[in-house]
């Protein structure tokens, strides 16, 4: 969750970020743990964990681990690093030069470039990491609809009236916004 969570926030210096739609991923117990797929629902991100013994369903995760081992790690005989700290500025570095310069076969452009082609509707961007840590563990909580249709969460008052319908003294449940750091999220089900 860590890791993913430092993925998808925004970094300086860095362009790439931002909430997958859908994140493919092997079957470890990380990946498919409650906590994770608790993170994974609130953001809107589909899991779809391939099949056990199909590692070629993540071919091109695997690959590039293969240029990270090749180009970067198989460096670092000739500059030792003395921390974890000192190592991952380092991959950050090289990371940096690699995808600002080196072109990827598939489309003709560095992997920054292509990057900088998402448009502003298609970028999610994520919510401030302690945000995204409280919804791994944060059970959505039951707050009833006041009279003013307003939902009480968080210590703020929440407007609600634009819920399909809702209606005053209805139990909703409540969570916190995810997009929007002014607004907090209401958890409905239905029969899907």
């Amino acid at each position: 969750a860590d890791s993913f969570i430092t993925a998808i926030s925004q970094r300086a210096g860095e362009p790439f970020h931002g909430v997958p739609r859908i994140l493919m991923m092997d079957m470890g117990s990380a990946n498919t743990s409650g906590l994770f797929g608790n993170l994974a629902r609130r953001l809107g991100v589909e899991l779809i964990a391939h099949m056990p013994g199909n590692a070629r369903a993540t071919g091109q995760v695997e690959k590039a681990r293969d240029i990270i081992e090749r180009s970067f790690e198989s460096g670092l005989r000739f500059r030792p690093v003395a921390d974890l700290d000192a190592l991952n500025a380092a991959g950050a570095r090289w990371a940096g030069w690699y995808n600002a310069n080196r072109v990827h076969s598939r489309h003709g452009k560095t992997r920054t470039d292509c990057w900088l082609t998402i448009s502003a509707e298609q970028l999610r961007i994520a919510p401030p990491a302690d945000v995204c840590q409280k919804l791994l563990t944060h059970t959505p909580e039951t707050r009833k609809v006041g009279i003013t249709l307003t939902v009480k969460f968080d210590g703020q008052e929440y407007d609600v009236r634009n819920v399909p319908g809702v209606m005053v003294g209805e139990a909703l449940q409540v969570t916190y916004g995810i997009y929007q750091q002014d607004a907090c999220t209401i958890v409905t089900k239905d029969a899907d």
